[in-house]
């Protein structure tokens, strides 16, 4: 089968992730890159690959089959609609867009184009990811009751200054570029979320967007969750830290995610069950057993892409589109909204 041929929009932090694990897949042409700053020329020659600083003038020239699109949240809809009109398929990185308005006229504008709509929660291709969700949904913990999700990892100053000031500002912020993906867990493991009630801070940097939030929320099913989510404290547990997905992050090999089930608890990423070996010995004078769940890892960034290719080929479906993305980014806003007026949200 001919080759995928790909363009890349935007060669920021997570742009230049996309770029580097593309340039490493034999299976698809990576044809070229872009970015307003032309200091990325350098890295995009280091990969092999044609640089261009305007995105149009790269799908003006280039002959390809899609593109993966990472750009600031607010450019998602002008530049995903542009690449939809010109006939590209698209592999959006999270959110979908910056509002709900914006990813319905995204997704619109993809289905008018009769072009595909991925989004990048590339964390549905972690084949841990992948397992917890069949043994919480297959009953092997019994009947869900509960989730427990922590996040606190600092992020230093340079984060928020020049190119990137704008996740200090109204569109940023941890709940749509952090967050989001902890809601985009819940939801492929465990079910959609019916409820929630949040307390979002903004005390410790006073930036005009939150740094600290407590969510409780409930899940279709009855489960009940609750995350924890900080970027400003010195903290050394959370998704990125603690599964050694990115070598960016510091790495600290603990525990993040906790599921509880009627019949066991799974830890994440330690992927170990724990549970009682008798029913009939079953109570907390009681000793557990600890069972480890053996995963073949594989880069959860490169299966995405694969499967992005798969579903332009015709021969996969995507793990997720925009309408189930945009499904995510609501959950996500409407954290930010409960903060703002101190009520509780219910979805359906």
């Amino acid at each position: 089968m001919k080759k995928v041929r790909l363009g890349l929009i935007g060669m920021g932090m997570i742009g230049k992730l996309h770029a580097e694990t593309m340039s490493k897949m034999k299976d698809i042409e990576f044809v070229a890159a872009s970015d307003a700053d032309a200091k990325h020329q350098k890295t995009a020659t280091e990969l092999g690959t044609k640089f261009y600083q305007s995105y149009k003038e790269m799908i003006g020239k280039d002959t390809l089959d899609g593109v993966v699109i990472a750009v600031p949240n607010e450019l998602h809809l002008p530049v995903g609609a542009t690449c939809a009109k010109k006939g590209l398929n698209i592999l959006m990185e999270k959110p979908i867009a910056a509002d709900l308005e914006s990813a319905d006229r995204l997704i619109q504008a993809a289905k008018e184009n009769k072009v595909i709509l991925m989004v990048g929660h590339h964390r549905r291709h972690n084949p841990m990811i992948e397992e917890l969700r069949r043994i919480v949904r297959g009953g092997e913990i019994g009947k869900l009751v509960g989730v427990t999700v922590l996040w606190s990892l600092y992020k230093p100053k340079d984060y928020f200054k020049g190119p990137f000031a704008w996740r200090a500002q109204p569109g940023g912020g941890p709940i749509r570029i952090n967050l989001i993906h902890e809601i985009d867990n819940i939801r492929y493991i465990c079910g959609d979320i019916t409820r929630l009630y949040a307390e979002v801070s903004h005390e410790a940097r006073k930036f005009p967007v939150e740094d600290t939030v407590s969510i409780s929320l409930r899940i279709a099913g009855g489960a009940v969750a609750n995350i924890f989510l900080t970027d400003t404290a010195p903290g050394n547990v959370g998704y990125e830290a603690n599964t050694g997905e990115n070598l960016f992050f510091y790495q600290s090999p603990q525990n993040c995610y906790y599921y509880y089930g009627t019949e066991g608890v799974v830890t994440f990423p330690g992927m170990k069950k724990f549970f009682y070996r008798d029913p009939a010995k079953a109570g907390w004078q009681y000793a557990l057993c600890e069972e480890g769940i053996k995963i073949d890892r594989e880069d959860p960034y490169t299966r995405q892409i694969r499967n992005f290719c798969g579903v332009i080929q015709g021969t996969e479906k995507p793990k997720i589109d925009g309408v189930d993305a945009r499904k995510t980014l609501e959950v996500a806003l409407a954290i930010q909204k409960s903060g703002e007026t101190g009520q509780a949200i219910v979805f359906g």
